[in-house]
């Protein structure tokens, strides 16, 4: 019986680890694409490129950030 649990316990454990790591590596991903996409923004300045890095901002990375921080 123990044993059952003690392997329930470790199982929870990772599964929790597993989704706060999920939606970090996500972030991570947006975070770098809008760093690319910053630096290609600011190579030539144009409007659409910093409209498009401002879409993907809202679009993108605030919610990403909003669900990072809930955990």
């Amino acid at each position: 019986m123990s044993r059952a649990a003690w392997r329930a316990g470790v199982i929870g454990g990772i599964n929790v680890l597993v989704a706060v790591l999920a939606v970090r590596l996500i972030l991570l991903l947006a975070v770098a694409g809008a760093v690319a996409l910053t630096w290609l923004a600011a190579e030539q300045e144009n409007q659409y490129r910093i409209a498009a890095l401002a879409i993907y901002t809202i679009t993108v990375i605030l919610p990403l950030v909003w669900l990072s921080g809930r955990r």
